[in-house]
């Protein structure tokens, strides 16, 4: 290796500075050629398009599989008492992936260090940075005798493999994209790849420059270096250098979280800067702009679906028409968004809405999730429901304007829906919907599509799977149950001998001296007071006290049947408390043969929704 900025490097008797004219030196720079080719170097980019395509052919496996799992079910749980062999095969394996990849990681190392809450997403960008670490390092040379034999093969690998990163870059940054198409995996939990392959690809092109100025500077010093940078291959190199820095450095979590709207709008601009300056720093060399083609056709791709699909550039009688939507002041500083005229849409418990407000903040984009469920038998009577709790920036203006009145009347652009999760929830035996404040909004739905399939199956005398429903919601304050108090009282009332209700009220000393109605028969009213525990009316139970939301998930492995599902939303804390108790749960299924259970665990499933930007 040469030594580190040491000046007049010598190759077998020639100074690699001086010598650069001579017979003797361009033999050896042929011959230095011969042995490394400059053009084979783009053989490394393949390597890294392969090693994402694999990864992801492995994803869209098991999401058939799951798909085919659930179908299966659903036709054949009645009739069928155990699985076949392959199945528990499978399950087992699954199991033991899920009692790893559903741990949390510390939060202070995931808030300081950008990393994943899971172990599993944190040991996948381990690998994959391992791999491309190796690949790119070792066993392979790092530099020829000298510079003028052509340029470092370290340099150019990298480069190379910088640039296969790039279709990952941007099919990952799109709500709709073709991996969450194959995959099933919704774009937001993409989200932190996306931001790990914009990290590699910094890194990456760092690797790539400087090889360059290491030799230069070995060899000739700071002058040949200002000789080696003055050409177009290395000036045309710092524009998209800088953009990504700026694109990795802007999209960190504690930035994001504090000027979203500044970040969103700088991001998708650097991002197409970005672009066109790496094509015009490629300029063809090594027929690498075909990875470019390859990023922009799925780009292209996937933002004509989303415009088409998903926004108000969908061809109906609504194409760039704002929504109407109803804006309603709630207790403890929240407000209700209800957005009505959504015949013409679809979706499934667990998704999400970005919501564009028409007037002066039109360019505002924000997600909520969605907390009402289509109507089943009037698509007109359809309306989407938001609980928002508002902070900073839009969310922030709307509650100011409703502090002057209660209700306000609004025009608004959807984009969506998106997230959700591919499982069927009516395919499961046992369902626990687990959230804290706001992010009940994911679970309700989840609790109102299961209930009322379960009451129309009963009503029709046709058999269902989902047995048990299991919904514990925590609140700050008491006031808050009446976001879904209705929903909530109807879930139980028709399916009654199906749903058990905990709700949580941890902060007592606001709530000792208010009342809770709930619906019966004879509309009776209960009120609690400071020595009250609980309160049980029609399967509903308030505990006035903050829980221990891991020995919730736990103490539930005695109702667990064959197939059980958790789904989990609301603060980090919690949704880590639910994580490792699922986890630990894993152990009834790879251990299900160990239990004196008169049917096997094949599967307990956890989904969660958050949003991390």
């Amino acid at each position: 290796m040469l030594g580190l900025f040491k000046r007049g490097v010598t190759f077998e008797g020639m100074d690699c500075y001086a010598d650069q004219t001579t017979h003797a030196f361009m033999e050896a720079g042929m011959s230095s050629q011969s042995e490394i080719p400059w053009a084979h170097q783009a053989s490394y980019a393949k390597f890294t398009i392969y090693f994402g395509a694999v990864v992801i052919f492995i994803a869209c496996l098991k999401n058939i599989w799951f798909r085919f799992y659930d179908n299966s079910y659903l036709k054949n749980a009645q009739t069928s008492t155990n699985p076949s062999l392959f199945k528990s095969f499978v399950s087992v394996i699954i199991s033991y992936g899920r009692y790893i990849g559903y741990q949390p990681i510390n939060a202070y190392l995931c808030k300081w260090l950008a990393l994943p809450t899971s172990l599993g997403s944190l040991l996948f960008i381990i690998a994959s940075t391992a791999y491309i670490a190796c690949y790119c390092f070792i066993p392979h040379f790092w530099y020829r005798g000298c510079s003028g034999f052509g340029s470092p093969p370290l340099a150019i690998r990298a480069g190379v493999m910088a640039t296969a990163m790039t279709p990952f870059v941007y099919v990952l940054s799109g709500k709709s994209n073709m991996i969450t198409l194959l995959t099933g995996i919704s774009y937001e939990k993409l989200n932190g790849f996306h931001q790990w392959a914009g990290v590699s690809t910094l890194v990456l092109s760092i690797v790539h420059c400087v090889p360059f100025m290491y030799q230069a500077l070995a060899e000739g010093g700071t002058s040949f270096l200002a000789e080696t940078f003055d050409s177009k291959y290395f000036w045309s190199g710092y524009p998209p250098f800088v953009l990504l820095v700026i694109l990795c450095v802007g999209g960190n979590s504690w930035i994001r979280s504090r000027v979203y709207e500044w970040f969103l709008h700088i991001h998708w601009m650097c991002g197409i800067a970005y672009f066109a300056t790496l094509v015009w720093h490629i300029d063809n060399a090594l027929d690498m702009q075909r990875y470019m083609w390859g990023a922009l056709a799925f780009w292209a791709t996937q933002l004509i679906y989303r415009a088409l699909v998903k926004t108000a550039f969908r061809p109906s009688a609504l194409f760039l028409k704002p929504r109407p939507a109803t804006l309603t002041k709630l207790p403890r500083g929240t407000f209700e968004v209800v957005v009505t005229n959504v015949a013409d849409m679809k979706w499934n418990p667990g998704q999400h809405c970005f919501l564009r407000f028409a007037g002066s903040r039109v360019l505002d984009n924000h997600p909520f999730s969605i907390s009402s469920i289509p109507c089943a038998t009037n698509k007109d009577a359809n309306e989407l429901k938001f609980i928002i709790i508002p902070k900073r920036g839009l969310t922030g203006k709307l509650y100011e304007e409703l502090n002057e009145s209660i209700t306000l009347k609004k025009k608004v652009f959807l984009d969506g829906p998106y997230g959700g999760t591919t499982r069927d929830p009516l395919a499961f035996n046992n369902i626990s919907l687990i959230s804290s404040g706001s992010g009940v909004t994911v679970c309700i739905p989840f609790l109102t599509y299961v209930t009322q399939h379960i009451a129309k199956s009963i009503e029709n005398g046709t058999q269902f799977i989902p047995k048990d429903i299991h919904f514990v919601w925590i609140v700050r304050y008491e006031e808050h149950i009446d976001w879904f108090r209705e929903e909530i009282e109807q879930a139980v009332s028709i399916a009654a001998d199906h749903v058990t209700v905990d709700i949580y009220v941890s902060n007592r000393k606001e709530s000792e001296h208010t009342q809770i109605h709930e619906s019966s028969t004879d509309e009776k009213k209960i009120e609690s007071n400071q020595d009250s525990k609980s309160i049980n009316a029609e399967g509903i139970n308030v505990f006035f006290t903050k829980p221990d939301v891991k020995e919730i998930v736990l103490g539930s492995e005695k109702y667990l049947r064959r197939k059980s599902m958790f789904v989990s939303s609301g603060s980090d804390s919690m949704r880590r408390s639910v994580g490792s108790g699922v986890s630990s749960l894993q152990t009834m299924v790879f251990n299900s043969d160990l239990d004196n259970r008169t049917y096997p665990i094949e599967e307990i499933y956890l989904h969660t929704e958050a949003f991390g930007w």
